[in-house]
């Protein structure tokens, strides 16, 4: 069976998440040890796990950035052996590399200049959250694949970017110290507002995760539809070891069915 056309940049994008699902780790292991050393049994988070977690959510943002950039090359060379009408200088007029910021804007110009896609129709995701985020007056805490009051944990479509902005926001905020996109509230989900700033925590952390990676799954889907592609998105060993709040990446709701 011939390889999926897009099998490389969904395995390249998953190698590129390993560092932050290993950072997710051990910032549990400085929460224990702090809360060890203070002789509490309590998880509260300490200055070195919220440097990991925003860590974690600039990662995540890179990780997506990189992921539409192999897409759009692995797409791009698909269209010119199938198709006499691509321009064959398109990726010199319009570089994949010019891609500096992952945001729903850019990303959509992307795909829209290659491949007269808008793939912002097909993104849609569920995210972690607790209750009282969510306007539930209870204690727990739901992933992104728990069942609990699942739709109000969901983003489609125009909603959808807006998380991804945000994101995206965040990321700038922390790698290039621009308090500018903090003067707004940050999507549910994406950081906590803490005196004009924004906070990461555990599960914000892990939403960067799993959100970029539901996104990569919808963008896929979209591309390998609009091009006709034939094959399908493989189960190889690499991709069923992704962890997340011990969920494997085939649970997430858009991994493509058997």
């Amino acid at each position: 069976m011939a390889r999926f056309v897009f099998q490389d940049a969904v395995e390249r994008f998953i190698v590129a998440l390993e560092d932050a699902l290993l950072l997710d780790i051990e910032a549990g292991r400085v929460n224990a040890r702090k809360a060890s050393q203070r002789g509490s049994s309590g998880g509260g988070l300490n200055v070195e796990s919220r440097a990991i977690y925003r860590a974690i959510a600039v990662m995540s943002v890179a990780a997506w950035e990189d992921f539409n950039e192999q897409l759009v090359l692995a797409g791009f060379n698909y269209l010119k052996k199938s198709s006499s009408g691509v321009p064959a200088n398109l990726d010199k007029w319009f570089p994949v590399k010019d891609l500096q910021s992952p945001g729903p804007f850019h990303v959509r110009k992307l795909y829209w200049a290659y491949f007269n896609l808008d793939p912002m129709p097909s993104w849609w995701f569920s995210f972690a959250a607790r209750a009282r985020d969510i306007g539930v007056d209870a204690d727990w805490w739901a992933p992104f694949n728990d069942s609990r009051e699942i739709e109000k944990r969901t983003r489609r479509g125009e909603d959808a970017a807006k998380w991804l902005d945000s994101l995206v926001k965040l990321r700038h905020a922390t790698a290039h110290q621009d308090r500018r996109h903090f003067q707004q509230e940050p999507e549910l989900g994406v950081a906590t507002r803490n005196r004009g700033s924004w906070g990461a925590t555990r599960y914000t952390a892990q939403n960067s995760i799993a959100v970029v990676t539901q996104l990569a799954l919808c963008t896929v889907g979209a591309l390998s539809r609009h091009l006709s592609c034939t094959g399908e998105l493989r189960y190889s060993r690499a991709l069923r070891s992704w962890q997340l709040s011990g969920s494997s990446l085939n649970e997430l709701p858009q991994w493509p069915s058997s």
